[in-house]
This record gives C-alpha cells, structure tokens and sequence, in this order.
C-alpha cells in the first residue's frame, strides 16, 4: 500500500486563502469575469412576426449580460395597443 500524504480540509482552506492574501494561487475566475465585463451588455432587437389569429408584428430586446452570463427578453409594447402588459418573456 503506498501511503499518501493528503491535507485535512481545515488546514486546506488555511492554505488556500494564505496563498490568495499573498498574490499566489488560484484565482477566481468568475469574479475576474465580473470585474472585466461589469456593466457590459449585448442587446439586440427581435422582431417576430405572429401568425395567429390576433397575432402580428412583435418586437423584443434581448439583453445579454457579459458579467454573469445572464440573458432577458423584454416586450417593446407600443401605447394603446390594446395588449395585455406582460413586459418580461424570459
């Protein structure tokens, strides 16, 4: 049998963050992705043309966040369209 030296989970976590505090060791790489994209933003405008009975033209704006790799879809609604307000699809 070979016997490996392995680390206690208490004295890992010690380590782990003494490296961190002195410039060394693994960064974070989702809060490197925040800090490089924060209040960047990727937004298109869709437009879909509904074929249903009461149906028609309908346009969108989808956001794409950069930061955290988050994605909404918000309805453009026109005034006195006389739809029902539902701003938020996803």
């Amino acid at each position: 049998m070979v016997e490996m030296k392995q680390i206690p989970p208490d004295q890992a976590e010690f380590k782990e963050y003494n490296e961190v505090k002195l410039k060394g060791g693994r960064p974070n790489k989702g809060l490197q992705q925040y800090l490089d994209n924060d209040r960047k933003v990727l937004s298109f405008n869709i437009l879909w043309n509904d074929t249903a009975y009461h149906g028609g033209a309908k346009t969108y704006v989808l956001n794409f966040y950069l930061a955290n790799s988050m994605i909404e879809v918000k309805e453009c609604m026109q005034q006195n369209s006389g739809l029902d307000p539902f701003p938020m699809l996803l």
